[in-house]
């Protein structure tokens, strides 16, 4: 059962394998990050909340001669919500689940969640995450995702939408202002160490942002940090969010500026094994870099890591 909602019955022995002899037994270094949700559009879009994130230190794993399936998700494209990454067992997958599309229609929720949208004459709510935040001991692998921010109670002057959640913090609320602020994405330093590094990609060491709110006669609101789109107004389209970084799209404020919203980000998977593991990924479009420190593969596109 994905590791989303609820545990299966692992054990501090590892996740097991069991297709084919033993290959691998021992501790890797996982983070998953889902796509991200597109914005809303027309009009008055509220931000689309970044893919969930699982950053799971030191899981212990049983690999056989099949290797494990890994999933990566596509970014919502305009009206979708983000599709799911996966770090693949037979039984207990890992599940980051994709982001929530932004309003105008209701905000759907996601790994992070849509923001709602702008100048309804009323307070209307953002949607809400559904990436748990951790699992029972002893293996407890940790969850982020948040809420998306609400929009303004005011029809004028700015009808300002709420941004999408990220992956550290919720979307900001829209106002009479301003559009609010895509949720600020989650930062993988602690586990897989400072920038530069080779294998972080477009958005340094930040992932899934929250896409920014749209606003009317004003500047739309900024993507959260790590690869979220920023909100359109009416003068500037909406931005997409970064591919490979589980970022939001941002809300289109007119159908002139469009005619549709950011899309979001695709995701992505990074393992970190031991630097005396033997470890290759395909297809060929991901990568695996070797450091002092480990041997770092990263998937782009879903596909199968080996390791021995």
């Amino acid at each position: 059962m994905p590791l989303n909602s609820t545990r299966g019955a692992g054990s501090a022995k590892g996740f097991g394998l069991t297709a084919g002899a033993k290959k691998f037994e021992g501790n890797l270094d996982v983070l998953v990050v889902a796509g991200g949700g597109s914005g809303g559009s027309p009009f008055h879009g509220g931000g689309g909340g970044a893919g969930g994130v699982i950053l799971y230190p030191a899981i212990p794993v049983t690999v056989d001669s099949s290797g494990v399936p890994i999933t990566v998700g596509a970014g919502g494209t305009f009206p979708a919500v983000g599709n799911d990454s996966v770090f693949g067992y037979t039984s207990t997958p890992l599940t980051a689940n994709g982001g929530g599309k932004g309003g105008p229609e209701s905000p759907q929720n996601g790994g992070s969640a849509g923001g709602a949208r702008g100048g309804l004459g009323g307070t209307s709510l953002g949607g809400s995450t559904t990436q748990v935040p951790s699992m029972p001991a002893p293996l407890q692998p940790f969850g982020f995702g948040n809420n998306g921010g609400n929009a303004s109670a005011s029809l004028f002057p700015h009808l300002g939408a709420g941004g999408g959640g990220g992956g550290s913090a919720g979307g900001q609320d829209g106002n009479s202002s301003a559009g609010g602020q895509g949720g600020s994405g989650k930062d993988v330093t602690p586990v897989f160490g400072s920038a530069p590094q080779s294998y972080y990609g477009p958005t340094g060491v930040t992932y899934a942002g929250g896409g920014g709110g749209s606003a009317y006669q004003n500047s739309g609101a900024g993507g959260g940090s790590g690869g979220g789109g920023s909100g359109g107004s009416d003068s500037v389209a909406a931005g997409a969010g970064t591919e490979n970084s589980g970022g939001g799209g941002g809300g289109l404020e007119r159908a002139s500026q469009g005619p549709t919203s950011g899309n979001g980000g695709s995701g992505f998977v990074l393992v970190k094994a031991p630097s005396t593991a033997t470890v290759s990924v395909s297809p060929g479009t991901n990568t695996v870099t070797s450091t002092p420190s480990g041997k770092f593969a990263k998937f782009t596109v879903s596909g199968t890591l080996n390791i021995s």
